[in-house]
């Protein structure tokens, strides 16, 4: 059953309860209700958010104090202001001061161990009250029957923005945490912009040798031979930068949202999206890792890596970041919020430049980028938790004040954060602020739904003293905004300069979720196909060992797997 009919089951379910309280705000969305008996305030015997008049709200307040228990991932490069802790920072008192709610930690970890901290956590069924967790956590904890059912509160609590967004996206993200006609987590809902895999080059260097950005794969490898043979980084330059040891060659169905320094933009110029489920020449399902497309593109990197321009640590590379940082590295691909690392880089040498393109293309003058799907975490409360409703109260909070956050504290620290956003907003921004730079006048807005448009237009010209000439000679690299308009204007702006052309042809996966047979099977598949991709591309096995893989990964499941893929996409 779809989330929307089964919404509407539910509400009819509710409706005789619903009708015995008040009227929420519009920002409520209509009715509130609860199961309890009303009282003098409107609400009913349990404590929950209420707003002045007693009504259950999507940005109420506790009348008594709630204590939330929750888990911390912490980022060591991002410390807390001086004076601050986990419990006592900007949000908490936020939090405390605007729903009454008391913030305690569970446990913290290091970015490095919190993932095997959370899978000792749900095996163990030792939560938190509440946590986000990725799509295979997701799918753990529904099956162990560790969380609560969150339907009965999205209607009355989540806040018309929240709705708002999710209807943008055709309601996809509520019904991928839809299990059985219940939601069971508040998924967040992705910018489509953060799907775009982009060339990010050393403009720098193209200008020191008079060369012009490449556009396809041949003029790539030129450039990048080029960048090695001058020894533009030092003596270990590297051409084209791969992804670390734990990170991934290219991103899946599974895990759909692009990271750093992964290879699908070389792939998709193949038109080749491996790890997602497309169709074939006859609108069947096909996994796109054992396609004829796939096994061209490994036989170019093979090249590429025996002509040593593509990183000769492809695989066991420890710290990617570390690498284009210090200045060694000519080309990477990452998503448009590269930019908001550049800063760092400039520290060796101020007149670093990086530069985004939609490149390389395919040989017909395309650009074939692959595209996440529309949720890929999930904000979920543990089973027994007294406040289910609270998982949507906090993101109501944050999508309503998150522009006013800007300069506070790391939004990592902000308890339950999914992120949630209208699927246009780079798109909207880039065109925004491209008209303010132009001198024309900025379109209507709501600034609550483009949350940090307000401040983008404010410190535009403190970030930017010439809105003719992009180069990073330009640029203010003290304002705290500098990160984000760099990436906004050069990443997204590559994608909508693209898009102007006509040139962006935008590829799903059929699927982003796992079948039943993926889930006894898809570890062993996925493994044996990691493996003998890298090594192929290191050159420890020969390109004809991808047919071998394709004819075992068919007979160890993989046709058993496409079938179910077809079934589904069918319904």
């Amino acid at each position: 059953m779809s989330w929307k009919k089964y919404l509407a089951f539910s509400l009819a379910g509710m409706m005789a309860v619903s009708s015995l309280m008040g009227c929420g705000s519009k920002e409520g969305g209509g009715q509130a209700g609860n199961s309890g008996t009303v009282n003098e305030f409107g609400a009913g015997e349990d404590n929950l958010p209420v707003d002045e008049s007693g009504n259950p709200s999507p940005f109420g307040k506790y009348k008594e104090t709630v204590t939330l228990e929750i888990i911390q991932s912490i980022n060591p490069s991002i410390p807390l202001p001086e004076g601050e802790s986990a419990t006592d920072n900007y949000y908490t008192r936020y939090i405390k001061e605007n729903m009454n709610v008391d913030i305690k930690i569970k446990w913290q970890a290091s970015n490095a161990d919190y993932n095997q901290k959370l899978n000792l956590a749900i095996a163990s069924n030792d939560l938190p009250d509440i946590l986000v967790v990725g799509q295979q956590e997701y799918k753990k904890l529904v099956k162990a029957d560790q969380l609560e059912d969150l339907t009965p509160y999205y209607e009355t609590y989540a806040s018309d923005i929240i709705k708002e967004n999710n209807e943008m996206v055709e309601g996809k993200a509520l019904e991928a945490a839809t299990v059985e006609g219940k939601l069971f987590g508040l998924p967040n809902v992705l910018v489509e912009a953060d799907g775009y895999n982009l060339m990010w080059i050393r403009q720098d260097w193209l200008d020191e040798l008079g060369l012009e950005a490449p556009t396809t794969v041949e003029e790539m490898e030129a450039v990048a031979e080029a960048f090695v043979e001058n020894k533009m980084g030092g003596e270990n330059t590297i051409g084209i930068l791969g992804p670390t040891i734990n990170s991934r060659m290219y991103n899946d169905f599974i895990s759909s949202s692009n990271n750093l320094n992964n290879l699908d933009g070389i792939f998709q110029a193949y038109k080749s999206w491996p790890g997602f489920w497309i169709e074939d020449g006859s609108g069947k399902a096909v996994y796109g890792s054992i396609t004829a497309e796939t096994k061209e593109a490994l036989g170019e990197l093979q090249k590429m890596y025996a002509s040593g321009i593509l990183d000769q640590e492809l695989g066991v590379r420890k710290d990617a970041d570390e690498a284009w940082k210090s200045g060694k590295v000519g080309i990477l691909f990452s998503p448009w919020w590269h930019g908001y690392n550049i800063k760092d880089g400039l520290a060796n040498n101020p007149e670093t430049e990086w530069k985004a393109y939609p490149a390389p293309l395919a040989e017909d003058g395309q650009w074939y980028p692959k595209l996440g799907g529309t949720t890929t975490t999930y904000c979920v409360v543990r089973k027994g938790y007294e406040h289910p409703e609270i998982a949507i109260l906090l993101n109501n909070f944050l999508r309503r004040d998150e522009g006013k956050f800007t300069l506070e504290t790391d939004l990592g620290y902000y308890p339950g954060r999914v992120v949630i956003a209208p699927l246009d907003e780079n798109t909207f921004t880039v065109n925004a602020l491209r008209k303010r730079m132009s001198g024309e006048e900025v379109p209507d807005y709501d600034s609550i739904n483009y949350k940090l448009l307000d401040n983008d237009l404010a410190t535009l010209e403190e970030c930017l003293n010439n809105y003719e000439d992009l180069g990073i000679e330009n640029w203010n690299m003290e304002s705290p905004n500098f990160g984000r308009l760099y990436s906004l204007l050069m990443g997204s702006g590559a994608v909508a300069d693209a898009q102007e052309q006509g040139i962006v042809n935008k590829t799903y996966s059929l699927i982003y979720g796992q079948t039943a047979t993926m889930e006894k099977k898809w570890a062993n598949l996925k493994k044996k196909e990691d493996e003998i991709f890298l090594k192929i591309i290191i050159g420890e096995a020969p390109l004809s060992a991808f047919d071998t893989f394709v004819e075992e990964w068919k007979a160890e499941g993989g046709d058993e797997i496409t079938a179910e893929v077809q079934a589904e996409v069918e319904k």
